[in-house]
């Protein structure tokens, strides 16, 4: 009954619910001030309420669905989406008890989650019935199957040198020293995740100049809201992932585990909304080259580089 309490709560459904709402605003914030501009400011104190009144509007938009769309697929898709990263939330310990489920393998099954969805944006594409959304969910497979192989490698780098696959006993074993030698494979693991999850300057197949809207194109209202929340929770999750391997987790001084842990994802956000207001998106054929001929090449070096340290610590 826990582990459905947890589910249900924290950290589980309500929990996203509310940091999608967060990195939301806290995304409009971080880039108004970036910008020397206003965010959001007139909806609630601070305009703290305009994310909630844009999710408000988009489910009291109409949900079309085109005729020669796949309307089982079309309609699925969304919420087959959010199941898969939602599922990858519950593998994360944000404190010593706050976990839904821990297995000795809980950083093969999340890594197994994550390589499952780029075929469940393909097929968003694909059930569309539209050459642009189709184009879209193309584009979008190549890039995350280009990303996902260093992300591989720079998390197998943490638990070849933990000896572990089970995120608590990684934590329990991170300290200064393994955050020093693994710190390659963290710059290289962040940076698989915004090619993964499709966050700016990799935000490629999103590209209104050249595709309208990618795979989303034909989406709106209440789908569209829960594909981009699946974005959402996605790069939440990664990043979950990332401050487990490399950051130690919950561990901190002083405050308790789930604020360290909060405060640890709560910076790597700011980096990557400092990165969305300050980077020009690149082209397709440059982030190809750029996985394929220096971050793999360098998570396989850093790989080696880790084995080589574990055996001589041992």
């Amino acid at each position: 009954m826990e582990a459905w309490l947890k589910a249900i709560f924290f950290p589980g459904f309500l929990f996203l619910l509310i940091v999608f709402l967060g990195i939301f605003y806290m995304e409009r914030k971080v880039l108004a001030d970036v910008h020397l501009r206003t965010g959001p400011y007139y909806v609630g104190k601070w305009g703290i309420l305009q994310t909630t009144a844009d999710v408000f509007k988009l489910l009291q938009k109409e949900f079309i669905i085109q005729r020669r769309a796949n309307k089982l697929l079309f309609s699925l898709i969304p919420f087959v989406a959010f199941l898969m990263v939602a599922a990858l939330i519950a593998f994360i310990p944000f404190s010593e008890n706050s976990y839904i489920v821990s297995t000795s393998f809980d950083l093969l099954i999340v890594l197994a989650l994550v390589t499952g969805m780029p075929p469940v944006f393909f097929y968003a594409g694909w059930a569309s019935k539209s050459k642009y959304s189709f184009i879209g969910g193309l584009r979008v497979v190549n890039q995350m199957i280009s990303g996902e192989i260093p992300l591989w490698l720079s998390a197998l780098a943490a638990a070849v040198f933990f000896g572990t696959l089970n995120h608590l006993e990684i934590v329990h074993k991170s300290s200064f020293l393994s955050f020093l030698i693994l710190l390659p494979a963290f710059l290289i693991f962040i940076t698989a995740a915004l090619i993964v999850t499709d966050r700016p300057p990799f935000d490629i197949p999103e590209a209104e100049q050249e595709i309208v809207y990618g795979f989303l194109t034909e989406f709106g209202g209440f789908n569209y809201a829960i594909l981009v929340l699946s974005k959402l929770i996605e790069l939440f999750a990664l990043y979950s992932v990332a401050v487990v391997l490399f950051l130690g987790g919950f561990k901190g001084p002083i405050l308790p585990g789930v604020v360290w842990f909060l405060l640890k994802i709560f910076f790597l956000y700011v980096f990557t909304f400092v990165v969305r207001a300050s980077t020009p998106r690149i082209k397709m054929d440059q982030l190809l080259r750029f996985c394929w001929k220096a971050l793999t090449p360098l998570a396989l070096l850093n790989l080696a580089f880790v084995i080589f340290v574990k055996m001589f610590i041992s």
